[in-house]
């Protein structure tokens, strides 16, 4: 279908119509769409097929400076949504913050476990160290330290997680309950 490059500065004029003003669109036998604002300019033959066009302004509410203020501005209860139709805390149901918090839990526990017999093998192999003096020996302390170290890092940043999640929750309005 074909659109007249007149259609054009029509339709600018369109979209800053005032909000009481009504538009009309019809598509002649060339296929060329018109555009007016009065019906009276519409030809005869064309009348029972041209679609009154609605504008934004027509749908969109007053100004804000337009509508009544105090209690009498409130819109009726029935119109309002109800309490409980608004998204989940956070926009997340109430699974992916159990399963989130819990995840992270179980990880840092299970990260605290192997710390703490990582721990208990440094404790044996500084014993030995002292009793044998071998490379091998010093190395292998050397490696469990290195090891420790990065395992305190790792729980710290799940402690950071856990608390930055926390946070969130708290900020979304998250149950407590939902945080177990």
């Amino acid at each position: 279908m074909k659109v007249s490059l007149l259609a054009l500065p029509v339709l600018l004029c369109v979209a800053a119509a005032p909000a009481g003003a009504a538009f009309f669109q019809w598509t002649d036998a060339k296929g060329v769409a018109h555009f007016t604002d009065d019906a009276k300019k519409v030809p005869k033959k064309y009348r029972d097929k041209a679609k009154r066009l609605k504008l934004p302004a027509e749908t969109a509410p007053a100004a804000p400076s337009a509508q009544p203020q105090g209690p009498a501005a409130q819109p009726p209860a029935a119109h309002l949504p109800p309490p409980h139709a608004e998204a989940a805390p956070g926009g997340h149901p109430e699974a992916w913050w159990r399963q989130r918090f819990a995840s992270l839990r179980r990880e840092l526990k299970t990260r605290q476990d192997v710390l703490a017999l990582k721990q208990e093998k440094l404790v044996e192999l500084r014993r030995e160290r002292r009793i044998f003096t071998r490379v091998r020996d010093r190395e292998a302390v050397n490696a469990m330290e290195g090891d420790i170290s990065a395992d305190e890092v790792q729980i710290s940043d799940l402690l950071k997680q856990i608390e930055a999640l926390e946070q969130e929750a708290a900020r979304a309005a998250v149950p407590v309950e939902w945080r177990r």
